[in-house]
């Protein structure tokens, strides 16, 4: 059994809003989330989302919870939470149009297996603007690059937070729940909808 932290960003100022995304994170040493675990996951979380700001809209805000639970991969259960710096709301900075259901999909990918599945996780980077994407219908390229070493950074073991996908346990009472750390990383060329804004 591992604990987990468990960020929270919350998506404010658009059409089907607020929605939020989960985020895991696992200790780099040991099972336990500490405090500085908690830190270095919201901060992880906070540089990943400055790289995305230019193609989110002006009119929304992502906000990341200052609250970090500590959960058990188990059973999902919440055994702790701390406080992480909290920072202000980050407001996008996007210009032209957009559709408040369309953006891109981050793919994060273990070395898990289960139920003879490789497991792996999505993050919807959704509202994103005209600005994010160029003529041709997919995303733009510069843009792209940028997320691409966003993501790979995410994943960087260098300090206390591991990212971490967690398949969760089979049943509501159920402890058969796991998390994998978070190997590589791909964000597809191209424009993912997003019919839930509960990621």
């Amino acid at each position: 059994m591992t604990d987990m932290a468990k960020v929270t960003v919350n998506w404010t100022g658009f059409v089907g809003g607020p929605g939020y995304t989960n985020i895991y994170f696992r200790p780099t040493t040991g099972s336990v989330v500490t405090q500085g675990v908690a830190d270095a996951s919201a901060a992880k979380v906070h540089a990943f989302l400055t790289a995305w700001l230019p193609a989110i809209h002006t009119s929304v805000t992502v906000t990341v919870n200052p609250s970090v639970e500590a959960i058990s991969d188990f059973t999902g259960n919440l055994v702790d939470f701390f406080t992480s710096a909290p920072g202000a709301g980050r407001i996008g900075t996007g210009t032209g149009t957009f559709s408040a259901s369309q953006g891109a999909c981050v793919n994060w990918y273990t070395a898990g297996i289960r139920n003879n599945r490789r497991v792996r996780g999505r993050s919807f980077m959704v509202p994103l603007t005209s600005n994010g994407f160029d003529n041709t219908g997919t995303l733009d390229d510069a843009k792209l690059a940028t997320w691409r070493t966003a993501a790979a950074t995410m994943i960087s073991t260098s300090d206390a937070a591991k990212l971490a996908v967690w398949a969760r346990p089979t049943a509501p009472a159920a402890t058969d729940g796991e998390s994998f750390n978070v190997v590589t990383s791909t964000v597809n060329d191209k424009g993912a909808i997003l019919t839930s804004r509960r990621d």
